[in-house]
């Protein structure tokens, strides 16, 4: 996952819309909110939705059907999204985590090192990423924001 680029993410098993039945609403009500969530965290890559099928997709004629509900008339193998969302830089042995937050001043990022995670905080929303073993060994040296990317350095000398 590191230094490869994400183009799409894929949200399944959404309760379609004309699933009207009241057992459902509570199971609809999170959902629209766990969707939101998925948006809100992975901007700025696009995300698709593929419904709660009537029964579990197995073989050929059901990924048949998949295809058709998240690419229709769409070439699947396009690219999406051609930003790289997260990578590792090595500089003169130093290592840096880039991470493209558009539009997010530093001000509002807090980071925190627990064992191999980095603790990702931008006001209320909050993401674990763990850290390649090259990272995971070491402690964040300091952080800036240059054209979109937060650039977290983790010095050498400086081990967990």
């Amino acid at each position: 996952m590191y230094n490869v680029s994400t183009d799409l993410v894929i949200s399944n098993r959404i309760i379609p819309e004309e699933v009207t039945d009241p057992f459902f609403k509570k199971w609809k009500d999170n959902q629209k909110q766990y969707c939101q969530e998925i948006h809100d965290n992975f901007i700025p890559l696009p995300v698709k939705g593929v419904p709660l099928f009537s029964e579990e997709l197995c073989g050929f004629e059901a990924l048949e059907r998949l295809k058709e509900v998240l690419y229709k008339d769409e070439d699947p193998s396009q690219v999406y999204y051609k930003e790289n969302t997260l990578r590792v830089v090595v500089d003169n042995n130093e290592y840096t985590l880039e991470l493209y937050l558009p539009g997010i001043p530093k001000e509002q990022v807090q980071l925190n090192k627990t064992g191999d995670e980095l603790n990702i905080r931008i006001g209320n929303h909050r993401r674990n990423l763990v850290l390649p073993q090259a990272l995971a060994m070491l402690q964040p040296s300091g952080a800036k924001m240059e054209d979109d990317y937060l650039k977290i350095k983790f010095a050498n000398g400086v081990k967990v």
